[in-house]
């Protein structure tokens, strides 16, 4: 009886070790500009113009960095920037 309650303890230890390890999504945030630009969708948008854009609209990666601590998501600007980079002759921005 006390193995079964043991195993699940650790079962329950092991799920919440693992669940805590995968960490804060913030972590997982593009740390630079060209981790931002990396996830540009070849199919769908020129990546050399998307990377233009970002660098065009942040300057450096610092002010990139600075921008993400309190935002959770793209300057409405920049938004309206990467339209401009679409493949996509319907696209509408």
């Amino acid at each position: 009886m006390t193995f079964k309650i043991s195993k699940i303890i650790l079962g329950a230890f092991t799920i919440a070790l693992v669940s805590y390890s995968c960490g804060d999504p913030a972590e997982n945030m593009n740390k630079t500009m060209a981790d931002f630009s990396d996830k540009c969708i070849s199919e769908e948008y020129d990546c050399k113009c998307w990377e233009g854009k970002v660098k065009e609209h942040f300057k450096t990666d610092e002010a990139y960095m600075k921008y993400w601590e309190n935002h959770t998501a793209m300057p409405d600007e920049l938004i309206d920037k990467l339209g401009e980079c679409s493949l996509n002759d319907d696209f509408d921005f």
